[in-house]
């Protein structure tokens, strides 16, 4: 599976890429809201995506992905920030699900092998 990683934060990118990559997937990796938005116009099965990010807001993201290109791609936020209004909205902008900082990163390699098989 073609997954685009969006995480700004050098440790935790370096820990999702390596276990991703072991789990037999290959890792695409942005780390700034520029870069991640020019690669949302490429095919993905599934994203990854942290919301705060340099240079703009994850969601901002997601609400491109879904309302500017129409797509359907899975995505699961992973992030530090546990409001309810942030996860709530997420969920409504289309989000497949939301894991909060610190994560199993086992987890979150089963989750998308989850949502992508449903897709």
């Amino acid at each position: 599976m073609r997954v685009l990683l969006v995480e700004d934060d050098p440790v935790v990118a370096q820990v999702l890429e390596m276990v991703l990559t072991r789990a037999g997937h290959q890792v695409h990796l942005a780390r700034d809201f520029p870069t991640a938005k020019a690669r949302l116009a490429e095919p993905w099965d599934a994203i990854v995506l942290d919301l705060n990010l340099p240079g703009g807001f994850g969601l901002d993201l997601l609400r491109h992905l879904r309302q500017d290109l129409g797509r359907a791609t899975p995505v699961i936020i992973l992030s530090g920030l546990k409001q309810e209004r942030t996860i709530l909205e997420s969920m409504r902008l289309g989000a497949q699900d939301y894991l909060t900082k610190p994560f199993s990163p086992q987890e979150l390699v089963l989750r998308l092998e989850r949502y992508v098989a449903k897709g």
